[in-house]
């Protein structure tokens, strides 16, 4: 009898805490959501409303003359945006390449130092990206890679081929060793099991890999900035960041500008949240 009277007990506090826990999730998602929301409004206000002091949080009224001036005035700003598609692309599909191979090999296969070496890939994700700014941009113009394609696609590789690495060795761990230790009793190879059970059975993992990598290839900045000194060879977000005018700050330019950016991420991220939150989250559980 205790226990049954137990029971409603823990029950009424979980619902009486319910509203609390909505309104500080509403709150954070509030705070996280604002700059993108600010962001917006600022895009559809007019160049005096924007200076207008007191601060006009609301436009009145809103306009789209911003969006449908951006391309006159800043006309390279599609080549900015073509950029960006193409390294983060490229960088992607290069990436679940070699970091599928790399993580299969980490993740399922067995061999001395294996895990030691799998902590140093993790560790070297985390080095600071400005740290190896200098040294990359010399041997980069060494080999003459500078405003080109290549060099940015193989910096990204590299900054980012340890994280992608690191989830795909945790999703790679999930699939059951029975499957792959039937495939090697019928006389399967190590490369054949991997890409005939491997990766269809860890495709979900794949796409979570192949998206978190893509949106940070896409925001990507301070190598961007140093190997893309060329006008037309910069991606978006160095591309708007030089947007200042010559005697003025056009916000109302930079900030339509950075909408048109963001948005194929915030259409991706609130397409495939879950595969997001998965692939971030991948091996937590363990």
């Amino acid at each position: 009898m205790t226990r049954r009277a137990a029971r409603p007990a823990k029950i009424d506090r979980q619902r009486s805490a319910s509203p609390g826990f909505y309104v500080v999730a509403g709150i954070t998602v509030l705070v996280s959501f604002f700059p993108t929301i600010w962001l917006f409004l600022t895009s559809i206000k007019t160049e005096a409303t924007i200076y207008a002091f007191p601060v006009v949080y609301l436009p009145a009224p809103p306009t789209l003359d911003n969006y449908l001036n951006i391309f006159n005035e800043t006309p390279e700003l599609l080549r900015y945006i073509l950029n960006s598609f193409i390294v983060a692309t490229t960088t992607t599909i290069v990436i679940l390449a070699f970091g599928g191979l790399a993580a299969y090999s980490l993740g399922r296969l067995t061999w001395r130092g294996r895990g030691p070496l799998l902590i140093f890939i993790l560790a070297v994700s985390m080095f600071p990206p400005l740290a190896l700014l200098p040294s990359l941009f010399s041997m980069f113009l060494d080999l003459r890679l500078i405003n080109s394609y290549p060099g940015l696609i193989i910096g990204h590789t590299g900054l980012y081929l340890p994280i992608a690495i690191w989830i795909l060795s945790n999703f790679f761990q999930t699939v059951p060793r029975e499957i792959e230790d039937a495939a090697r009793v019928d006389g399967a190879t190590s490369l054949r099991i991997f890409w005939r059970i491997i990766l269809p059975l860890s495709a979900p993992g794949l796409i979570s890999t192949g998206l978190i990598v893509f949106i940070f290839s896409w925001n990507e900045f301070p190598l961007s900035l140093v190997l893309m000194s060329d006008n037309f060879m910069r991606t978006a977000p160095v591309g708007i960041s030089l947007f200042p005018g010559e005697y003025s700050f056009p916000w109302e330019i930079i900030t339509a500008a950075t909408m048109l950016t963001i948005t194929p991420i915030l259409i991706i991220s609130g397409l495939f949240q879950d595969r997001l939150i998965g692939g971030l989250t991948a091996g937590s559980g363990k």
